[in-house]
């Protein structure tokens, strides 16, 4: 058996050679001759056949393209055997004809559906099991029985039966076997390592041999399934084959010489040869299903190990990618630390200087134009300055670094000024500001600079996008212990599906006539990340032509309630 696997440990691209296809043919040649020898030692009942598992496994172990060879040398070597065994030349054709069906209904169906490639997987053994069981000794039996009956006057039926028994039989036993043994996994239970143990395990099985030699008389056979068992746990489908090649033979045996059967012995010769077969055949069964369920645990083992592998991999690329970004992340800290100073010291010179030069402090200018070009490079100056602050307090929230200095404040005051501090764009767009504040002090416990900021941003944008004659409204309340601060508009709203894209950095979203407007987008990327420092939350709701709500939403440590009025900046 080691050596049949070894031989076909794998498949032959280039078609088998005429080595390979000589020794496929003494394997059956064999096989037929003892199959006969022992048939007639048993007065005409066939006990054991196993040419047709030998050729089995030889075509599920070769590419279907070299099963013509292998069928021609297996079967010429089957009808070989018969005519050596004194069989006429009719009879072995027949003979060797239906054993060909046999083989080939168990062959063409897992060599088409490529099931033979590993039998320790379930599908495979499932179906070589509904094929070895049914159809290919049952046509075979039947067809066989044809020429028992007309040619030798033996029953039909009991020539088909037998048959079948030692056809499934052999099939069950054997073909499992050889295609799940390893060469290696046999060399690896009696090396150094694990060879005492092995045979400490395979003496069990002794073990049980000798309780059977000496209880003869008693119905302990039993015994035998757990030994088996026991050793194909330990050792896999290699030292499972071993146990059961054990057991088989010192069952067979004495059936096979005709001697003290023990508890076999009330039943007649054919009844003990099934009987020995079924059970080598059950227990067989169970030694490839434990194999299969242990090497199915075992790839799944290395998987899981592998899996791991690749996390521990994942995990120490991920600690190399963190340390990389906290290092770039704290080069662009010192990068905009030092830009902060850089960048603002001649921005508020720029803006200084054009705020005199605009406002005309030192006398009129010769030209009125360089009166209009002071105001335009001040305001190019401030939303510049605007646009760097607003970078540079992202870069602190992103890096951890940003620190609410709370403050208890009355919210209306940060309402007013920010309304004041925007009138100017508002008239400027045609636009009405509005208030909508309690009448009484709503006083919040928040970081006044971090609120203001917010404020204006949400400002900002409702008159950027706001046509003339339209409206912004401020809104404030304490709603269950939560500051809620909005601002609504009548502008030009944004579309569904370009509301969930704001709020992200550098993001904007282009009008309904395809233009951008002036800006970063960096706008409500603060809001959104100066409201979250606070524990709060950003909302924006809006429809195209029908103008944008953005809302604030913040925890706060106190409350305060008052009724509301409504003021107009007009």
């Amino acid at each position: 058996m080691a050596a049949s696997a070894s031989f076909a440990q794998s498949r032959i691209g280039r078609g088998p050679s005429w080595a390979s296809l000589l020794t496929i043919a003494v394997l059956v040649f064999g096989a037929v001759c003892a199959g006969l020898w022992i048939s007639e030692v048993l007065a005409r009942i066939t006990a054991i056949w196993l040419a047709n598992a030998i050729l089995v496994f030889f075509l599920l172990k070769h590419d279907r393209r070299d099963w013509p060879a292998i069928l021609a040398a297996g079967l010429l070597a089957n009808l070989c055997g018969d005519l050596a065994m004194a069989d006429d030349l009719f009879s072995s054709c027949y003979l060797t004809f239906c054993n060909a069906v046999g083989v080939l209904i168990v062959a063409v169906p897992l060599g088409h559906f490529s099931l033979q490639d590993d039998f320790s997987r379930p599908k495979p053994l499932f179906v070589f099991y509904a094929l070895a069981l049914g159809p290919a000794p049952a046509i075979a039996g039947l067809l066989s029985a044809v020429y028992f009956h007309y040619w030798i006057g033996r029953d039909y039926l009991t020539s088909a039966l037998d048959w079948y028994a030692t056809d499934a039989l052999c099939y069950s036993i054997i073909v499992p076997i050889l295609m799940t043994v390893r060469v290696d996994a046999l060399k690896r239970m009696f090396g150094r390592d694990e060879v005492v143990s092995t045979l400490l395990l395979l003496g069990v099985v002794v073990g049980t041999i000798l309780i059977n030699v000496l209880a003869a008389g008693w119905p302990l056979a039993f015994l035998f399934f757990p030994a088996v068992l026991l050793v194909t746990f330990q050792r896999g489908f290699a030292g499972g084959a071993i146990a059961l090649l054990m057991m088989g033979t010192y069952l067979m045996w004495p059936v096979l010489m005709g001697g003290d059967t023990g508890a076999l012995k009330t039943h007649s010769l054919r009844e003990q040869i099934i009987i020995v077969q079924v059970f080598v055949a059950v227990t067989g069964f169970s030694v490839v299903l434990v194999g299969a369920a242990l090497a199915q645990r075992r790839r799944l083992e290395e998987g899981l190990a592998e899996a791991i592998i690749r996390a521990e991999n994942s995990r120490e690329e991920a600690l190399v990618a963190r340390d990389a970004a906290e290092r770039a992340s704290r080069m662009k800290s010192m990068f905009l630390a030092t830009m902060s100073h850089e960048l603002r010291t001649p921005l508020n010179a720029i803006i200084g200087f054009s705020e005199l030069i605009h406002t005309q402090l030192h006398g009129p200018h010769a030209d009125s134009r360089y009166g209009e070009y002071g105001g335009l490079i001040h305001n190019a100056g401030r939303h510049l300055l605007s646009l760097i602050n607003d970078i540079l307090d992202m870069s602190k929230i992103e890096a951890g670094k940003f620190e609410l200095h709370r403050e208890l404040f009355d919210l209306r005051d940060v309402i007013h000024d920010c309304l004041d501090l925007m009138g100017e764009r508002a008239r400027q767009g045609k636009i009405e500001l509005r208030e909508d504040v309690p009448g009484s002090s709503l006083k919040i416990d928040a970081d006044q600079r971090a609120l203001k900021q917010i404020l204006l941003n949400l400002l900002s944008n409702a008159i950027k996008f706001t046509p003339e004659g339209g409206t912004a409204c401020v809104r404030g309340r304490i709603e269950h212990g939560m500051l809620v601060l909005k601002v609504t508009d009548t502008g030009i709203g944004i579309a569904a599906d370009q509301i969930s894209r704001l709020g992200n950095p550098f993001v904007q979203v282009r009008s309904s006539a395809g233009a951008s407007h002036e800006g970063t987008g960096l706008g409500l990327a603060l809001v959104r990340a100066l409201a979250e420092t606070h524990g709060g939350s950003l909302k924006i709701e809006s429809s195209l032509g029908r103008g944008t709500t953005v809302s604030v939403t913040m925890p706060l440590a106190r409350d305060a309630r008052g009724e509301q009025h409504v003021a107009r900046y007009a």
